[in-house]
This record gives structure tokens, sequence and C-alpha cells, in this order.
């Protein structure tokens, strides 16, 4: 799901409708950024989030919102089991597909993307096809902000919707139930954002990694 919005000119486990703090280094910087920088365009990941827009817009940028951990949920992107494949051999997913479907984000680029941790709860087989595509729609010199998670269950890991605000922290609100479907590596990150001018980690004690890439 791609939509768009554009203006003229306490870390912890949270379930569905919950809400908690997170502090940010990498919003920080890309708070600064926008702060400082006018009619920037922003890719921002998730459910839509009217307060987002508001903040966004007032700063003067344009804001696209895309939910696709929502969309790759849904049992149409699922192959049918092949019929000679052993018993109990589970549907393949559409990585090609949904990736046509999803990562065409109406032909734009932009400045900023703000990804978070989407890149957990989705197939695997989506997440190289993901970063290439975002490597695409990135402009020069353009910020990329991602979280990833350290662990697959335990408090932190609820699916949430990132709330932004004028300061170093985040609200993080319970945004529905989707398990993270797999644990990413420094090595495997870096090769997700190959190509890139900067990429700075941040380790929270939440154990989060936060990372900000520039192209």
């Amino acid at each position: 799901m791609f939509s768009i919005f554009k203006k003229d000119k306490a870390d912890g486990d949270i379930g569905s409708g919950e809400r908690s703090l997170r502090h940010s280094r990498g919003w920080k910087d890309i708070l600064e950024h926008l702060k400082q920088s006018d009619g920037l365009r922003v890719l921002d990941f998730g459910a839509t989030s009217p307060a987002n827009i508001n903040y966004l817009t007032a700063l003067g940028h344009s804001v696209y919102m895309a939910n696709i951990v929502q969309d790759a949920a849904r049992p149409e992107w699922l192959r049918p089991a092949d019929p000679d494949a052993p018993s109990g051999a589970k549907p393949e997913f559409d990585t090609e597909r949904f990736a046509t479907s999803n990562f065409d984000f109406s032909q734009r680029d932009f400045d900023i993307i703000l990804l978070w941790d989407t890149a957990n709860y989705l197939p695997p087989s989506v997440v190289p096809a993901l970063f290439d595509r975002l490597s695409q729609v990135l402009r020069p010199e353009g910020r990329l902000l991602a979280f990833f998670h350290g662990r697959a269950d335990g408090p932190g890991t609820a699916f949430s919707r990132y709330q932004l605000t004028d300061s170093d922290n985040l609200i993080m609100l319970g945004s529905g139930h989707y398990p993270v479907q797999a644990i990413y590596q420094t090595r495997q990150i870096e090769r997700f954002l190959q190509g890139y001018s900067s990429i700075r980690f941040f380790l929270g004690k939440d154990n989060v990694r936060e990372v900000m890439a520039i192209r």
C-alpha cells in the first residue's frame, strides 16, 4: 500500500494500541537535517500516521507512506505448494510479484527514507529486493534510517508504528501482530547498503541497531 501526502509550496514490549518511548540517535540526525532543509521528499514506512503527516508537512516537506509489512502478510503472495514437493513443504512467497506490485513508489525518488524496522517483519527473500529498490529511489546524498532487531522475540520486538516527535525520542505505537521473520547481522546489513557513501551504526540498550546510511 502506497499513499501520498504533501504540502504545496522508555523502550519496552508493546501490544497493538499500546505505546512507549524510544530514544533514537538516528532520528536525532534526521530531525536536524529536516529542520535545516526545505522541500524534502520523505518516504515513511508503516501504517498511515496523521501525526507524522502533519509534523513533516508543517516543516515544509512532502510525505509518502508505504505499509508493506501489512501487505506482505496477505495469503495472495504465496505460491501454491508444488505437488511434487515433499510432504509438509510450505508454499513459497512470490517475491518477484510482490516487489513489482509494492516497490514502484509511483516512480518517485526521495531525499529521506524512514524504513524503521520493516525488514525484520518481511519474508527474508523480499529484503534484498527491497534494499536494492531503495538504493535506486534514494537521491544522491539522501538519507536512509533503518532499525534492526537483535532477537526474534521478547521485549521490544512487537510490531510498531514509529511516531515522530520534535525531540530525540520516538513514540512507539502497537500496530498489529506481525512476527519477526529474520534477524540480520552487521555484515548482512552492510551488503544491503553496498554502494552508499556513508554507513553509521548505533546500538541501543534494547538490542536494536540503528543504521544511518547516506547515498
